[in-house]
This record gives C-alpha cells, structure tokens and sequence, in this order.
C-alpha cells in the first residue's frame, strides 16, 4: 500500500539533502552516489541498510514533491516483502510520465556496493528529480526509486498493479536506469513493444535527437543477437510497464557488440576480468571501477545521463512549453507598457507645448513652432528592469484667435527595454498629432489632442530554465518581430488661480487611447518559439488634479518655466489584457499566460522645468511617476532641448 512518510524522516531528508548548495551536472548524483555505496552497501529486502538507502533517497528528490512509500510483498503467503520510493510533482494536466531506477542490490550479498547495478541509475534518478524540483510542469512527474528489481523486478510489478484505470490511461510514458558505468558505451532502447507498434519508439527517436544537440554519444542496440529485436532493450523495470502499450526507454551502458550479443557482456576493459561486474562484490566496486575506468569515467557518465534526461524529462511534461509560455507572455506584457509609455510621451510633449503658449502673448495669425530632441530613462517599469528612449519632435501651431491656437507634431522615438535574463525589447515608432489650446490669458484653458502613431517591436528574448540551486536545464535566445498602432483622443482643462508669477488650479482630463498588436511569430525553428494573433485593447482614462507653474526671470535675458501636477486617474477601459494566448511551435497549441491585473486606480505626479536660454534655445528636464500603483511607480526621467522658431 501507499503512505506517507513520517514527519520525522521528511525532517530529516531535508537536513541532509544538498539542495540548498549550487552544483553542477553530475554533482548531487555523484552525492547520492557516494552515501548509498559507501553507508549502504548490501541494499536488499529485510536489511536496515536497505531501510537507510530508501531514506536517502528520498531525501535527495527535492521539497516540490509529494513523497510516500510503497510497501509491497510477494511470495508463498506474501513472505517477502519491501518498499517503493515514490515521488509526485503535479502538473497541470492529469496525464504524468514516469522515471524510474531500482536502487536494491543482489540479495544475499551484504558488501556488495552496487555501484554501477545499480547505485549509478539511482543516483541519476535522484538529480533528475531534483534537477527539475519546483519547476512548473504540465504533465505531472512520477519518480520512482523501486526495491526488488534483483529479485524478479517485484517493485516495479506492484507499482504497475497498484494502478487505478485511470492512471494507467494517464500514463504518456516510462524510462527507466540501470547500471551506468561499466559499459563502454552509452544506451538508449525502446522496449520489446515498439516491434510491434513502431509508433512506441517514439521516446528512444526524441532522446537520440537531444543526444545529439547535447553531443553525447549515444547507442542503441544493433539487433546482432536475433532474440534482441534492434533498437529494443529489456530485463529491467521498464518491462512491467511495456503493458500498459507506453513508450519505454531502457537506459543503460553495456556493449551489445561483445559476448554473446545480448547486452550481458559490458566492457572489453582487461582490468574488468569476464567483461562485466554484474551482481560481484569484488567487482561492482568503487575502488575496482575507479582502477579500471578513472574517475573521469564516472563523473563523465553522472553529468552525461543527467543532462540528457533532465532535459528529456523537461520537455515530455512540457515543462519547456509553461517556462517558454511565461516568458513569451512577459515580452507581450512589455510590448504593451511600451505603447503605453509611447503615448505618454506623447502627452508630456505637448503638455509641455501648451504650457509654453500659455505662457508667452501672441498675435493673431502667427505661426510658431519648434524642434527638439530628448531622451528617457525608465526604472521599475513592469516586467523589464529598466528602459530607455531617445526622442526626436517636430511642431508648429498658429495663433486662429486671440484665445485659440491650433497645431500638429511629428515625432520620432527609438527605444530599448530590459526584459529578463538579459533580453530586450527594441522598438521604433512614428507619432502625429494635431492640437488645439484654447486660453485667451485668463484662469481658465482648455486643451485636447488627436493622435496616431506606428511601431515596430523587434524582441530578445532569453529563455533559462533552473531549478533553485541547479544547473541550467535550457537556454535559448528567440528573436521576433511585429508592428502596432496607436489612435488617442484627449481633452483636459482647468482653473488657474494668480498667484503673481505661480499660478495654480485644479483640471480634470479624458484620454482615450486604442492599440493594436499585429501578429507575431518568433523566427528560430525550436519547439519553445511562439506565437500570438493581433491583439487589442483599449485605455481611457479619466483624472482629476492639481497643477501648478511659474515664470520666473533670470541673469542674462534666461528665463525658468517650473511646472508640476498631481493627479488622480481612474482606468475605466481595458488599461492593458490580463492575459493572452500564446502557441508553441511544438504542438500547436494555444496556452494562456497571465500578464497582472491592471490597477484601475492610482496617483500619477510629474515634476520639471523649462529653461529658456535665448529666446531660441531651450532645455528641459522632468520627472514623472506613479503612486500606488500595484505594478510599480514606473518612474521616468526625462532630459531635452527645443529650438524656437
């Protein structure tokens, strides 16, 4: 039966687990490794070290998951009997691959170490499921150290039989580890039930094509031996799951091209007498496998398997898909703060304007305007760490009447934001505007603008893979394009008291802003490449606020404009999508990745002042932000320069 294990041996494991050190491919196996040849030699039913080499086990899987044991019994009145080492992580579909290695040894041999049959499968199943511990998965994770196998494979006939039909159904796949040092060469097979079902080979076919990205040398067998079908393997745990009509992958090292050509013969090493170690307390040892094979050997094969499978595991549950789908969602998220932004810019910059003609005194029917450049430099901006922008602008607006200016701007801005993990998010865009001002000197103005405006994003994106303390299990850079739109309509107006050279009043304002995202597809054919369909939404928002500003003269004809507001904005529109769908190119398939809540309600202030240096040449410089927002201030701070004509 199944039960949970015991408070005090789940204390325990996580004491003794390395799990909070980093380490290397290779390293927590070699640790696994070590304490269960060296503490526990003799593993077999009945003995207090196979009782200690089961907590062991259990310890070196990780936190992430569900841990229990399985006792299980056979023979003449069930007289013999042991346990299962069983470990859960769910995903987020009810269909779950299992990974498995026996870590008993031969029965009756209390100083056998089993290093190579089969400490070394163990201690790889071990880093496996640490190796992913934690990371968000779609199809859940089995891992499963089985007692018995030396005594007719009985831990994996009673984990097969204690199944529910419905775990069965759920079942995508099985692969199992044993004895991975000896062999001169490395094995992946699929089992005895491929021969039948060609389409069952399928997991061998996936781990060749990892192996070799990985470059890793690996075999399978030849098919030398006629009651050894090729590319097939057997006489191991993934035998009791051949049944079930799953993919099974054997993973082994031996060398099917010696002896008698069935897998049984391992090495042609002269210090290996016979050519293999099986079930030998004087062979299947440390200090006998390190003479014959270096260290080198071992740790080489530890880090091998473990990167190979690691990465194999990662991609059957899909777990590549979910880390390249929150990813992938992080860049949709910071394409749309960036349109955002871009329309905020575009309000300074004629916030700015009218301040200017507010002012100064005109005539009626003239024609004023003038150039500038201008960058930004953004913090705490949402889903990236940090953005800049350069800005360049263009306008001119004419005097209609003595209380009414009309105008038009074009502007460029080329900009970069961080994403994660040393991606970005180019972007280039083209803004034009026309504006109206409608102030004749008094307290009262009014303003309003209309807007359109192009982008094209161009992403980099750097997709890592790492459970805490583990190695890297994937990176990858993706790359892709897409363009956008932007169309705004605003009006804002308010009161100014006289204060002598500060006035200041209350104004509330209605912006609306509509954007749309074209489709985008990333270019590298990998299976975590994604795409999207156009995307749209809609901001509007209504604030309401306090503002304040001066003239001020200074030495030498110059002349300071200081300005500041605070206001309250209420989003009663979309703001930015919640979520968006993204398909993999691996399957075709659409998965929702969340972008945040939008708070709908926040303060918004600015600060800046503009600097008249001739009546021609002027600087300015600004700062502007949120307050209480959920998702950050995104504070800006923004310098520039305008030439007056």
């Amino acid at each position: 039966m199944i039960k949970p294990l015991a408070l005090a041996v789940s204390v325990a494991g996580a004491l003794l687990s390395t799990q909070g050190h980093a380490y290397n491919y290779g390293e927590h196996a070699a640790t696994t490794l070590d304490k269960l040849i060296n503490d526990y030699p003799g593993r077999y039913r009945g003995t207090a070290n196979f009782a200690g080499a089961a907590d062991w086990m259990q310890s070196q899987m990780g936190d992430a998951y569900s841990i229990s044991r399985q006792d299980f019994s056979w023979g003449a009145g069930n007289s013999r009997s042991s346990q299962n080492v069983v470990a859960y992580a769910a995903g987020t579909k009810p269909q779950y691959v299992v990974v498995g290695a026996h870590f008993d040894t031969y029965f009756g041999r209390p100083t056998l170490q089993g290093l190579d049959d089969n400490g070394s499968g163990a201690s790889v199943l071990t880093e496996i499921a640490r190796n992913l511990n934690g990371v968000p998965l779609e199809y859940g994770l089995q891992v499963i150290g089985f007692g018995a196998e030396e005594e007719g494979l009985q831990g994996s006939k009673a984990f097969v039989n204690s199944l529910s039909a419905s775990q069965r159904e759920n079942m995508l796949a099985m692969i199992n580890l044993d004895s991975l040092i000896t062999g001169d060469m490395m094995y992946a097979h699929s089992g005895k039930n491929s021969v039948s079902n060609p389409g069952l080979a399928s997991l061998r076919e996936h781990a060749f094509k990892l192996a070799k990205e990985l470059n890793i040398n690996l075999f399978s067998n030849p098919g030398l031996d006629a009651a050894y079908p090729a590319g097939t393997g057997c006489c191991s745990d993934g035998e009791s799951f051949e049944k079930l009509n799953i993919p099974v992958l054997y993973v082994e090292a031996t060398n099917w091209e010696l002896g008698d050509l069935d897998g049984y013969t391992q090495t042609d090493n002269p210090a290996i007498p016979g050519g293999s170690t099986w079930h030998d307390p004087k062979k299947d040892n440390e200090a006998v496998l390190t003479n014959a094979f270096g260290q080198e050997r071992i740790d080489q094969r530890l880090r091998d398997y473990s990167r190979l499978l690691s990465r194999l595991v990662l991609e059957l549950t899909n777990a590549d898909l979910m880390a390249s789908t929150a990813s992938g969602g992080a860049v949709a998220r910071a394409q749309q703060d960036n349109l955002q932004r871009q329309h905020q810019a575009q309000v300074n910059l004629l916030d700015r304007r009218w301040l200017t003609l507010q002012a100064a005194s005109r005539d009626v029917g003239s024609f004023d305007g003038e150039i500038g450049i201008d960058g930004q430099y953004s913090a705490d901006s949402g889903p990236f760490n940090e953005g800049r922008r350069l800005g360049l602008h263009a306008l001119g607006d004419y005097q209609l009447t003595s209380s009414l200016s009309v105008g038009a701007s074009l502007s460029y801005l080329n900009g970069r934001d961080k994403l994660e993990r040393g991606g970005k998010l180019d972007s280039e865009s083209w803004q034009a505007a026309v504006y109206a001002l409608l102030n004749d000197g008094g307290p009262l103005w009014l303003a309003g603008d209309l807007s359109a405006g192009t982008t094209q994003f161009d992403s980099k994106r750097n997709l890592v893979i790492q459970a805490n303390g583990g190695p890297v299990l994937l990176s990858q850079k993706l790359t892709g394009k897409t363009d956008a739109l932007s169309l705004g309509a605003r009006v804002i107006g308010g009161y100014d008291f006289d204060f002598g050279a500060l006035k200041s009043g209350p104004f509330a304002g209605l912006d609306y802003s509509h954007y749309r995202i074209d489709t985008f597809h990333e270019k590298q054919d990998l299976r975590t490449a994604l795409s999207y369909e156009e995307q749209s939404f809609d901001s509007v928002q209504a604030s309401l606020g306090w503002r304040a500003r001066g003239t001020f003269d200074l030495p030498a004809g110059m002349s300071l404009q200081p300005y500041g507001d605070i206001a309250w904005v209420k989003e009663m529109g979309d703001g930015r999508l919640d979520d968006i769908l993204l398909t993999s190119r691996a399957d075709g398939q659409a998965r929702g990745a969340r972008l945040g809540s939008v708070d709908k309600s926040y303060g918004r202030a600015q600060l800046g002042s503009q600097l008249a240096i001739t009546p021609q040449l002027g600087l300015y410089a600004e700062i502007n932000g949120r307050l209480g927002n959920d998702e950050g201030s995104q504070t800006g701070y923004s310098i520039g320069a305008q030439w007056l004509f």
